[in-house]
């Protein structure tokens, strides 16, 4: 019964989305003509936000600085794809001699040539240089606004949204024709990745009250489950069976996050003390020039810290590699900094999105109307994502370094982050925003996402489960425009086709596309159930799919352990080797049977909501070698 409604909820979101690729014709997109005063070049159309003329605007001072990112692409990603399949095939002569970055560099890097060539025009243009990677393949520069509007032949004009002041590029900006620029991220500083909202909890109570749970309308005779507010690292060990003989000893996990750091390093220290857990030695690596003083992304990164640590206390350290902001330039410049790291820690940790790339997004950037990021709308729809494509070729060499980003699919349900509301921005708030997209970098296929489920614990010693089941908000679907990687090919319960590739074509239409999460672990209800946490000092508690993938990120640290050596590079390949086989994914994972997303069920086996449930570590290490 699930399943077929299940399929009927998936014909009736395809239907949707299908009918608005048709409505645009998936035509190509008409490239924007350059001004007269434009050097001869290449003319990059979509970065330019919609409505812009709607709104009121003055110049900005010309002196004013602004960051910007300019993304080449590599040379042989056809290369780099060939090489990932011998990494990840038992019984090739490649198999898991995972590059560094350097060997990386080496053998598919952008030219030194290329590289000083893209160096140099930005350079004479005037822009700094705040930080440039091995591969080569990423420059994160600042300028005034005058250099970055003669460097891309482009005018900014600053704009007034409510109490919101931002700047954007008014005409889509213009490259040397001679040097592989894939995308300039940062010319509007209005576009930028959102960390969920985390409404304030009740305090912590010192014991159980009793309530009534969501479960009550799904199974008979669970309603007035004891809520015990917050789970511990102890708690989770034991329900998720983690063994006492790994725990993160030699392993380093990062957390990627924005603004001030001092704040979270103190709250770990509080929380580690209060849970009697050992100190992780912390790292700060900031990227850009700052100024890294922002706070309001404190609770996040106190949960992503939290809980990495918690799960795995023994780890040799935690790198904070932390931007002034997580505007896009800033989010790749974040994400290649650690890939090009030759110390970089082979687990990683992403808890924001938005929404995947998509073939509107293009003709969407030129229609008017409070659409793809049109800040003229009172509420718009944020299907803008320039990040994506720059991202993609840096997550595949992480993994062709052995190396796994976690990242949450989201707190919208089956949809995406894609609802820009008044005062709290693109993606933040738990509700289902409808459009049935997925999350990006949860989507991508070099990626782990991880879903939410909600905990009920015995509040004993040893814990144990009383029910766990689906978060109504955790983010899953269907991408409809990534081709499931080979490793999810296959995997039984993956039935939703791609309807086009992301940039228009139907080459990859009627197959497999890529379906989220992978994996899932405890999220809470956001306000009464969680997993207790030090923030701004004092005890409270952290929910949402942004504690369930940090949650994930420290057991894989345990894995990665028990592996030695290297360990198992990528986490997929292993996650899916063993969920694909009935017998070791009935002794690896829980599997998550109750609860819903909105177009999803959580079903038996692998599924839209949970992946392939939650870990017994303890059977997945001894299965995994």
């Amino acid at each position: 019964m699930f399943r077929s409604r299940a399929r009927r909820r998936s014909r009736l979101r395809r239907a949707v989305v299908a009918t608005s690729l048709l409505l645009v014709g998936l035509n190509p997109v008409p490239v924007i003509t350059a001004s007269a005063a434009a050097p001869a070049g290449r003319v990059l159309p979509s970065n330019v936000l919609p409505g812009l003329a709607g709104l009121a605007s003055v110049a900005p001072d010309p002196g004013a600085t602004i960051q910007v990112g300019l993304a080449l692409s590599r040379p042989d990603p056809s290369g780099e794809m060939a090489l990932y399949q011998r990494l990840y095939q038992a019984g090739s002569s490649d198999y898991r001699h995972f590059l560094t970055p350097a060997q990386f560099n080496q053998r598919f890097g952008v030219s030194p040539q290329v590289y000083q060539q893209a160096l140099s025009w930005l350079q004479d243009a005037g822009l700094s240089i705040d930080s440039s990677v091995l591969s080569h393949d990423f420059l994160l520069a600042t300028g005034t606004v005058a250099q970055v509007e003669r460097t891309f032949a482009t005018s900014i004009r600053r704009y007034q949204l409510g109490s919101t002041t931002f700047l954007a590029n008014t005409t889509a900006p213009t490259v040397p024709g001679d040097l592989p620029v894939m995308s300039v991220l940062g010319l509007n500083t209005f576009q930028r990745f959102s960390a969920p909202a985390h409404p304030t909890p009740p305090r912590l109570a010192s014991a159980a009250a009793p309530v009534t749970t969501t479960l009550g309308g799904l199974l008979p005779g669970v309603a007035g489950l004891p809520n015990l507010f917050a789970t511990t690292p102890q708690s989770l060990w034991s329900i998720y069976q983690q063994p006492d003989a790994y725990r993160g000893a030699g392993q380093t996990m990062a957390v990627f996050g924005s603004g001030a750091t001092a704040g979270t390093i103190s709250d770990l220290a509080r929380f580690e003390q209060e849970n009697h857990l050992p100190a992780v030695p912390v790292t700060v690596r900031t990227v850009g020039p700052g100024p890294f003083t922002d706070t309001s992304g404190a609770v996040e990164w106190d949960i992503d810290t939290q809980a990495s640590a918690g799960m795995a206390p023994d780890a040799g350290g935690l790198t904070l590699y932390f931007g002034s902001n997580l505007v896009d330039a800033t989010v790749e410049s974040l994400f290649t900094t650690w890939a090009n790291d030759p110390a970089g820690p082979a687990q990683a940790n992403a808890s924001f999105g938005e929404c995947e790339r998509t073939p509107l997004d293009p003709i969407l950037l030129q229609l008017p109307g409070n659409i793809s990021q049109d800040p003229t709308g009172t509420v718009g729809i944020a299907l803008g994502n320039n990040l994506e494509p720059v991202a993609e070729q840096t997550l595949r060499q992480a993994t062709m370094e052995g190396r796994t980003l976690f990242s949450s699919s989201g707190d919208t349900g089956s949809s995406c982050p894609v609802v820009v509301l008044p005062v709290i921005g693109a993606g933040n708030g738990v509700l289902n925003q409808v459009v049935p997209l997925t999350s990006y970098p949860a989507s991508s296929p070099y990626v782990v996402a991880v879903g939410g489920t909600v905990l009920y614990t015995s509040g004993t010693t040893p814990d144990t489960r009383v029910a766990e089941y689906a978060w109504t908000f955790g983010g899953g679907g269907d991408s409809l425009l990534i081709s499931a990687p080979a490793y999810q090919a296959g995997t039984p319960g993956l039935f939703l086709p791609c309807v086009a590739t992301a940039d228009g074509q139907l080459t990859n239409a009627g197959q497999p596309c890529r379906g989220v999460p992978d994996v899932a672990a405890q999220s809470g209800d956001v306000l009464t159930n969680g997993y207790g946490i030090v923030a701004a000092g004092k005890d409270s508690q952290g929910g949402g799919t942004s504690l369930s993938s940090p949650l994930w990120m420290g057991m894989w640290a345990r894995v990665n352990q028990s592996a030695g050596g290297t360990g198992y590079g990528f986490a997929n390949e292993t996650i899916y080797r063993l969920g694909k086989n009935a017998a070791t994914a009935a002794r690896d994972f829980y599997d998550i049977t109750v609860g819903v997303n909105g177009l999803y069920a959580a079903l038996p086996g692998w599924d839209y909501v949970t992946g392939f449930g939650t870990p017994r570590l303890t059977n997945f290490i001894a299965d995994a070698h």
